[in-house]
C-alpha cells in the first residue's frame, strides 16, 4: 500500500497549481483543496533541512555540466533551505529545468479535454468512494464531475495536507519561485501529463482512487522520510513493485518517461551549451531499474551521486 500514491505524487506536476489557473466553475474544488492543504496535523521524525539528503546527481558530458535533483511535489517549511551542496549547485547554475511549466498551460482547456468523467465512470467512482464520502462530503461534491485520476490526485493532496504538507511547498515549485532571472525549461508539458493520466484504463484510475483513500498516514510519512533521507533502496521499492501496481502504471508512468526524460536532458545540455542546468524531476525517476541516471550513464555521460560522495565544480 502506498506505492501507487508515491508514483503519481513524486512523478507528476499536473495538478499542483490548478487552484490558480481554473475558471470559476472549478474554483470551488481547488479552493477547498487549498484550505485543507494548509492543515497542520500529523507529526514526522525530527529532520533539519540542511541535513536532509535527497537523491542528487552531478552530470558531465562533452564539456557540459548539469545537476539533477529528485523532488517530491508536496512539502513544508522545514524542507528549506535544502543542504548546502544542493543550494550551492542551484546558485551556481544558469538555468532551471522542471518536468512541466504550468505557466505555459491552458489548464481549463486541458481539464475539459482530459479531466471530465463520463456518467458511467462517475457512477463507478462513486461506488469506490461510498465509504469515504459521508465524512468528506464537501470534497466529494467538488470533485464529482472529474475523471477518477484527477479525483485521486486531489484526494491525495488533501491527505498530504492533513499531515501538514502543502502543494505550494513542493520542491520544484519552490525552486521555480526562487529562480530569479534564470531561464526555465521543461522536459515534458502539462498537456502531456494530463493526456498520460487520462489514458489509463478505467480500472487503473479507480485503483488510484482506492489507493488515495486507503493508504495509511504512517505509510505517507514513510514516503516523505525516504525522500528526505535519500533512501534509494526504499524509493526504488516504492516506485517499481509489480505486486502493488499494474504493469500499465509502471510502464507508462515510470519507465517510458524515464527514457524520454533522459533523452530530453541530453538534448537540453547540447542545445544550451555553456549553461549549467539545474534539473528537478520526481525522485522516483532517479532510482531503480531504467532510472534516468543509469540511462544517462549508458549514453556516455559521467554521473556522480552527490548524496553519497563529494561533488564539486
Amino acid at each position: 500500500m502506498g506505492e501507487m500514491m508515491f508514483q503519481w505524487t513524486c512523478c507528476l506536476a499536473q495538478t499542483r497549481q490548478l487552484n490558480h489557473r481554473l475558471k470559476k466553475s472549478t474554483v470551488a474544488l481547488l479552493s477547498l483543496a487549498t484550505s485543507l492543504l494548509i492543515s497542520v496535523g500529523g507529526s514526522f521524525p525530527a529532520f533539519s533541512a540542511t541535513t536532509d539528503n535527497p537523491v542528487f546527481f552531478q552530470i558531465n558530458y562533452q564539456g557540459e555540466q548539469a545537476y539533477l535533483l529528485g523532488s517530491i511535489h508536496v512539502g513544508k517549511d522545514d524542507f528549506y533551505p535544502l543542504n548546502h551542496t544542493i543550494e550551492h549547485a542551484f546558485s551556481a547554475s544558469d538555468a532551471l529545468v522542471i518536468e512541466a511549466d504550468m505557466a505555459k498551460a491552458d489548464v481549463p482547456a486541458l481539464l475539459q479535454e482530459y479531466g471530465k468523467a463520463s456518467p458511467k465512470v462517475s457512477e463507478q467512482t462513486q461506488q469506490v468512494l461510498s465509504d469515504f464520502c459521508p465524512k468528506n462530503a464537501q470534497l466529494c461534491t467538488a470533485i464529482a464531475p472529474f475523471a477518477p485520476w484527477l479525483q485521486a490526485s486531489q484526494i491525495g493532496l488533501v491527505r498530504f495536507g492533513q499531515l501538514g504538507l502543502r502543494a505550494d511547498k513542493g520542491v520544484d515549485l519552490t525552486f521555480v519561485a526562487n529562480k530569479g532571472d534564470k531561464p526555465l525549461y521543461q522536459l515534458e508539458s502539462v498537456a502531456f501529463q494530463f493526456k498520460l493520466l487520462s489514458s489509463f484504463s478505467t480500472q487503473t484510475q479507480l485503483d488510484m482512487v482506492k489507493e488515495a483513500i486507503k493508504v495509511s498516514d504512517s505509510e505517507m510519512k514513510g514516503l516523505i522520510n525516504a525522500w528526505r533521507s535519500g533512501d534509494e533502496k526504499q524509493l526504488s521499492m516504492l516506485m517499481d513493485d509489480p505486486e502493488s501496481m499494474s504493469a500499465e502504471v509502471i510502464e507508462k508512468l515510470l519507465l517510458q518517461r524515464n527514457h524520454s526524460m533522459a533523452a530530453g536532458i541530453e538534448t537540453l545540455m547540447m542545445k544550451h551549451k555553456g549553461e549549467q542546468l539545474f534539473i528537478v524531476v520526481g525522485a522516483g525517476h532517479l532510482v531503480g531499474r531504467q532510472s534516468v541516471p543509469s540511462l544517462l550513464q549508458s549514453t556516455g555521460m559521467t554521473v556522480k551521486k552527490c548524496h553519497q560522495q563529494q561533488c564539486g565544480e
